[in-house]
């Protein structure tokens, strides 16, 4: 089923989702578990932080950078459906969105050893699910 095209709030929300993938690979990829406003604003002396310290956070913003780029995924897909009026897209984008962000959400307690692991494995399968059930449907 196709509706009808936006084109100007297709092309806001895909640059919007650009943006938001640009930041999610900063979290990803190049952000430092602390920032110097993390260091100026907290007043700690970063040498006497243990280094066990520094890489838990580095996880934890990794797992942030997982949710940015599934946010930034769903709005590729919602820009490319108002410029398209195309469907399809909306199913493709909303699949991969939630799996890439509860995916790295559920890969980041594995690394720590979670103790809630039970209990964010929850969301992540319901996001494998919803994903499945999406490709499905948008295969028939």
């Amino acid at each position: 089923m196709d509706f009808g095209k936006d084109p100007l709030s297709g092309i806001l929300i895909f640059v919007l989702g650009v943006l938001t993938l640009g930041t999610a690979v900063y979290f990803l990829a190049l952000r430092p578990p602390l920032l110097p406003e993390d260091i100026r604003y907290s007043g700690i002396d970063i040498a006497t932080l243990p280094p066990a310290f520094l890489v838990w956070l580095g996880v934890v913003f990794r797992s942030w950078g997982g949710f940015i780029a599934g946010f930034g995924i769903v709005l590729l897909g919602i820009g490319t459906f108002m410029l398209t009026g195309r469907t399809r897209w909306l199913s493709w984008a909303t699949a991969a969105g939630v799996v890439v962000a509860f995916g790295r959400f559920v890969y980041g307690n594995l690394v720590l050893s979670s103790d809630f692991l039970w209990f964010i494995a929850v969301p992540f399968f319901l996001a494998v699910g919803a994903a499945l059930s999406l490709l499905l449907r948008c295969g028939r």
